[in-house]
Formats: structure tokens, sequence, C-alpha cells
């Protein structure tokens, strides 16, 4: 499997991530519905990323090494912060979830598309993710997702995770409302 369509995978659950249990969203009182906006950071590691990736699994039939419609990719990452601490990034939380192709190249449709749902979990609760990744030569491209929900300190959470690939990890950037 390309190390490219394990990184799509991973990214699009990064996104899903970010809101870390460090991230603090104000609880509605009766008197008041609105919740403080918070704009929370944190980078998300692959940890599947090996030489035989358990994170892509193809339609039964379909060729190796490619895209196909109704492939999935298999999130499964490490959130840290994004500022070194000491030797290294804390880690503070993980993300699960998978991304299902959806479309593919044709007459019609340019570009790969990926359907993600991923839910991000902490200490003190989760958020889950949900949002098309596009994908320009089995390579994901930037993205933004929508905060669905979450629980415990997120119970009630919403907003918009934006989600940023490189080489080596995904850079997570959620404006929660």
């Amino acid at each position: 499997m390309h190390k490219s369509v394990r990184r799509t995978a991973i990214l699009a659950a990064g996104a899903a991530l970010a809101a870390s249990g460090t991230i603090g969203v104000a609880a509605a009182s009766p008197g008041n519905q609105a919740r403080a906006a918070r704009t929370l950071a944190y980078y998300a590691f692959d940890i599947n990323n090996g030489t035989s990736d358990p994170g892509f699994i193809p339609v039964a039939g379909t060729k190796p090494g490619s895209f196909s419609q109704g492939d999935e990719l298999i999130i499964n990452d490490q959130v840290t912060v994004t500022r070194k601490r000491g030797s290294g990034y804390p880690i503070v939380g993980f993300d699960s979830g998978e991304c299902t192709l959806t479309r593919l190249p044709e007459k019609y449709a340019e570009q790969t598309l990926g359907n993600c749902v991923v839910t991000v979990t902490w200490k003190n609760g989760s958020l889950t993710v949900q949002g098309v990744v596009r994908f320009k030569k089995q390579e994901p491209q930037p993205a933004a997702l929508a905060v669905t929900g979450g629980t415990g300190r997120y119970d009630g959470a919403a907003g918009v995770v934006d989600v940023a690939f490189t080489k080596n990890y995904k850079i997570l950037t959620f404006k929660l409302k």
C-alpha cells in the first residue's frame, strides 16, 4: 500500500482530533445559551504507518495500489501538543475513524473524494468530526470538517476543524463555538 494513501487517511482523522482534553468549552448556563469560542491546535501522528499498513482496506477484486470507489482508509493517530516540551511533544489524546472513497475521477468527477467520520478522545471527553477530504494524485488536500458533537467536557460542541497535511503528521486547528 502506498504511504500516501495511509497518510491521507491519517490526516482526515487528525482533523477530527484537534480538540484535546486541554480545550475548554464553556458550558451554557440556563440563563446564558452562548458558548465561548475557542481555537485550538494539535498535531496528529499516524501510529499504524509501517511496512504493512493496516489502514488501507481495498474493495475486493480491485487493482492493488490504486484507489477504487468503496475503499476504506482507517484513521488511527496519536494527538499531541504543537510545541515541544522537554525532549518531545506530549501525547494528549488519540483519534479513531474511517474515510470511505465515494468518488473517483471520471467523466463528471475530476478528483477523488472521501467521506470521513473521526472521533478524537481525551481524558475528559471526545469530539466527533465529519466531512469530505479531497485527494489529488492519492494525496489528501487541506480540508475543513464539521465538529458534529462531543461527550464529557465537549458535550454539545460544534464548530469546524481545519486539517493540513504534512509529510509526517497532520495539523489540526479546531474552531469551537
